[in-house]
């Protein structure tokens, strides 16, 4: 979304927000539901799998795939190899989230014992594809959450 129209949606909700909010308020409660469920209610861990795997993602190179394009499906698929990820340990995840130095290890400690994270060749923190096949029914109710919120804004910007 470029700027203006970022801007246009924003002035959208602040103007239309009784009537748009509602909308999507039902199904963002169940992905936070949900979620909470997916990480043993602890909203924590899914903020520090967030965190290392947007390092993990960031600048587009940290996967290459036998195919041209690499799809959400391939992140799950044994032949898309790892490339290098952006550095990440636990010191800054703890320094970007606020949450305390301890608490990001242990949590760490959790999500590598589920297979949802390593570390790799030079000790930084990935995301495995174990946590995009477990993952997949949350990813799939937040992009149906991301439809929704995306045609309830163009819906109202083209009145």
């Amino acid at each position: 979304m470029n700027n203006k129209r970022a801007a246009d949606a924003a002035t959208l909700m602040r103007e239309r927000y009784v009537e748009i909010w509602p909308k999507i308020l039902d199904p963002w409660t169940q992905y936070l539901i949900s979620a909470r469920s997916a990480f043993d209610g602890d909203m924590d861990k899914m903020i520090i799998l967030a965190v290392i795997g947007l390092a993990t993602l960031q600048d587009g190179r940290v996967l290459a795939h036998p195919t041209s394009s690499l799809k959400y499906d391939d992140l799950g698929d044994d032949r898309a190899k790892r490339a290098d990820a952006r550095p990440i340990n636990i010191e800054s995840i703890s320094l970007y989230t606020g949450i305390p130095r301890e608490s990001v290890r242990r949590k760490v400690r959790e999500l590598i014992a589920r297979r949802w994270v390593a570390r790799d060749t030079r000790g930084y923190l990935v995301v495995l594809s174990a946590a995009a096949i477990d993952l997949e029914p949350l990813s799939t109710l937040l992009f149906r959450l991301i439809g929704r919120i995306s045609n309830e804004i163009n819906d109202h910007l083209s009145l």
